[in-house]
Parts: structure tokens; C-alpha cells; sequence
């Protein structure tokens, strides 16, 4: 049983929902998310809520958004919850109205109280985060106005932009201050000029150990692909495909297919389906071989509850992305000490010197199109998965901000990268840029 404290608490939680289109005809089952309310019993009730979610949600829109989504309500409602408990003035309206009485003071209170929380590592929360918070709660009020829910006499600012759209102007008051802004460190989104050699040795490490084996392939998708975690977790060995001498992955949602035994899916989520190409390397085919054996090897020793999972746990059960997180970091342990026992400590302080984690090969990956195949920054994005080119931007600034050091013969003789054969490549990111 909950505790009593717990009582017209607001949550969220994962499910499979039957879908429907236009004309009534279902669909199939999918995975969203529900808000629920915990009752005087301690049971989960799902709340008519959940229909902002459903209004909110979109073709384009990731599982992972979804949930982030649902998480900022919760947290509102909470919070709104919270303060008329505690009979702040604010809001003694909710304890005679409830939702009905909710006004622009209640989120402009919930957003401040945002903007002053601190993270794990003690540090202010970024700004953007609670600016994303902001624009799902200025879509939640607007849902709720155009549903007869709070008074029509709250009026959300808008405008029309210059393609003759319809905007939303913040009605919420936000007074977030100056202090505590120290910068929140990054990890890592580089290897420096010599990222091919240690790209290929972090790899090796992962083949040379147990546990490293079953991920090894992975690391490379990523760093030669772009792939993010949660895009590796959910291959199958049917999402391989060839295109010439260059690997195809086919990034798609499978977690209805991979992961129905999770709850929570956050780490599996992916971001952007769609057929990724991986620059051409002797080097990937060798780990990719290297892969398919010893997937040979474990099935004949474990039984796979899901017969095609390209990535795999010790169990069995297709990996879960907290797994890979944590395999990734004990190889990562394993090769900073090897980098110390070779006594190279210049490339040990280098990736040191910020956080590795997983998306730190896509940003390796991000620093190989743009410095050393010389590619713009909307081909980069294309070649990402990306929509934006933000992000590229900022690593394009970083390359251009920093003193280049000269690159030894040897070492472009020597690059993994297959650049003859990655001229084909190339040309699919830019025809796919030159359509966006």
C-alpha cells in the first residue's frame, strides 16, 4: 500500500495503447505514455489528462519526448499540488477549483522554482531545460482554454509570424538571476587530430575483453555511423544491410519488438528513424565479423529470448541501454590505463580531461566529417540525423576556435577512413541536405 502522503499524486507511466486512424479502424498496439492519479487506496487511476498527451503528440515525435512531455505535467501538477497543501496564497484557489482553477501564477511559480533547482552535480539547471518545460506548459494551458478547463479570461499572447503562422508568446513570468551560472562541464565530443588511431585502439580494447566483445560493434556504428545509444540498442541483425562497400544501418523504433519485458524504455529510446550509411572501412567490416562470431558463440551457450538481437546480455534478453552505458565505461577504464602503462600521457590528458561517455563517438564521429573529410556543416547534420544544424555548428566552432596542429604523412597514409570510397557517401548526405 502507498503512503498516505502519496494521495491525488500525479505520474506518469509507459504503456501499450491501441491506436486508431481517422475512420475507426484499429491500428495496432503501440507504446505512449499515460498521466495517472494515485487515490486514497494507493491505486493508479488514469486521468482524462493523458488527453493533452494524445493532442501533443505527433508522427515526427519520439517515445522519448513523449515522456519528457508527460514527466513536465506531472511535475507541474505536483508542484501546484504541493504549495496548496502547504496553503501558500498563490494557490488557495486549486483547493476549492482544482485544475479548474489554475492561472498564469501557478506555472510562472512552477518555473521559477525550475530555474533555481540544482542538478546532481550541484549545479544550477541550464536555462534550456527549463525553457523546454516552458513552451509544454504554454501548449497545456492553450489546451486546456480551447477545452473549456481554466477561464477563458486567461489569454495567451500571440502573434502571426512572417509566414502567416500562428505563434505563442509566454504568458508566464520567469526571474531567473545570475548567480550560480557556472558552466556545467560537457563530456568529451573529441579525440584530437589523432582521433582514427585512438578510435581504433578504444575498439580493440573492447575486443580484447569478455564483456567488451558485445559491444564492440556498436562503438564502431557510432563512431564511423553517428548512431546514438538508444539507435543501437535497437537493431536487429536484419537492420545490417549493404550498399556497395559501404554498411547501411536501418534505424528504426523496434522496442515493441526488442524490449516488451521493460517498463521504462527512456535509455532505448530513438530519436530519428531512418537509413543511416556508415563511411566505408576495412576496419568496421573486421569488427562487424567479429561481432557475428561471437553472437554465434553466446547463442550456442544462452538461449536469446529474441532471436534476432544484434546486441545481446549475458542473460540473453536484448541489451537494454544502461547495460551498454556501463560495458562502454568499463572499456573505457581499461583503455585509459592501457594509454598510462604505454606512458602516453598527453593522449591520456586529452581524454581526461572531459567526461567519456556513450555520445561521445558521435561527436567523434561528428569531428571526422567535419575536420578530416572537410564536410559543411549541413552535410554533417544530414549525415547525424540530424533536422538542425545547430549542434554541427557548435562543433564546427570548436574545429575552427582551436590552433590545428600539423598532420604527419604517416598518419593520413595510414587513416582508417577509406576516403576513396567515402566519396559516395558523401554525395548521399549532400543530396539528402540539398532536399531539406
Amino acid at each position: 500500500m502507498r503512503e498516505i502522503q502519496e494521495k491525488g499524486k500525479y505520474i506518469y507511466r509507459e504503456k501499450f495503447l491501441y491506436e486508431f486512424d481517422d475512420y475507426g479502424a484499429e491500428q495496432g498496439e503501440e507504446r505512449h505514455y499515460i498521466i495517472a492519479v494515485i487515490d486514497k487506496n494507493g491505486v493508479e487511476c488514469p486521468h482524462p489528462i493523458t488527453d493533452f498527451l494524445r493532442s501533443y503528440r505527433s508522427k515526427s515525435m519520439s517515445l522519448e519526448r513523449e515522456r519528457q512531455v508527460a514527466s513536465t505535467v506531472c511535475q507541474f501538477l505536483n508542484f501546484s499540488r504541493k504549495m496548496t497543501v502547504l496553503n501558500d496564497k498563490d494557490f488557495q484557489s486549486l483547493r476549492y477549483e482544482g485544475i479548474f482553477g489554475l492561472n498564469f501564477e501557478h506555472a510562472s511559480r512552477f518555473l521559477r522554482h525550475a530555474d533555481d533547482k540544482k542538478n546532481l552535480a550541484g549545479r544550477r539547471v541550464k536555462k534550456d531545460t527549463v525553457d523546454r518545460k516552458e513552451k509544454v506548459l504554454i501548449d497545456f494551458y492553450i489546451f486546456f482554454q480551447e477545452n473549456g478547463i481554466i477561464s477563458p479570461n486567461l489569454t495567451v499572447p500571440s502573434y502571426i509570424d512572417e509566414k502567416g503562422k500562428r505563434k505563442y508568446s509566454s504568458p508566464f513570468v520567469r526571474t531567473r538571476g545570475a548567480y550560480n551560472t557556472e558552466v556545467v562541464k560537457k563530456g568529451l565530443r573529441d579525440f584530437g587530430e589523432n582521433r582514427q588511431q585512438l578510435l581504433v585502439e578504444l575498439i580493440d580494447t573492447a575486443l580484447s575483453l569478455k564483456k567488451g566483445k558485445s559491444i564492440a560493434f556498436g562503438m564502431a556504428l557510432q563512431a564511423f555511423g553517428g548512431l546514438r545509444r538508444g539507435e543501437i540498442v535497437n537493431l536487429t541483425t536484419g537492420s545490417i544491410l549493404h550498399s556497395g562497400n559501404t554498411i547501411v544501418v536501418d534505424i528504426k523504433d523496434r522496442q515493441n519488438h526488442l524490449f516488451k519485458h521493460k517498463k521504462n524504455t527512456k535509455k532505448e529510446a530513438v530519436k530519428k528513424p531512418r537509413l543511416q550509411d556508415v563511411l566505408p572501412s576495412a576496419y568496421i567490416n573486421k569488427v562487424r565479423e567479429a561481432h557475428n562470431n561471437w553472437l554465434k558463440l553466446h547463442k550456442s551457450k544462452v538461449k536469446f529470448i529474441v532471436s534476432d538481437s544484434l546486441f545481446v546480455n549475458k542473460l540473453g534478453y536484448p541489451m537494454s541501454g544502461k547495460t551498454y552505458e556501463t560495458t562502454f565505461k568499463k572499456v573505457v577504464e581499461v583503455f585509459l590505463k592501457r594509454l598510462l602503462e604505454q606512458r602516453r600521457y598527453e593522449d591520456f590528458s586529452f581524454l581526461t580531461s572531459k567526461p567519456i561517455n556513450t555520445h561521445t563517438l558521435r561527436g567523434v564521429f561528428t569531428n571526422i566529417c567535419l575536420d578530416d573529410l572537410g564536410m559543411n556543416v549541413r552535410e554533417t547534420a544530414n549525415a547525424r540525423g540530424d533536422n538542425w544544424d545547430k549542434t554541427v555548428v557548435e562543433y564546427m566552432e570548436e574545429l575552427t576556435g582551436k590552433q590545428k596542429m600539423q598532420r604527419a604523412i604517416e598518419q593520413l597514409a595510414n587513416a582508417v577512413i577509406d576516403n576513396e570510397h567515402s566519396k559516395d557517401v558523401i554525395a548521399n548526405w549532400r543530396d539528402g541536405a540539398n532536399k531539406i
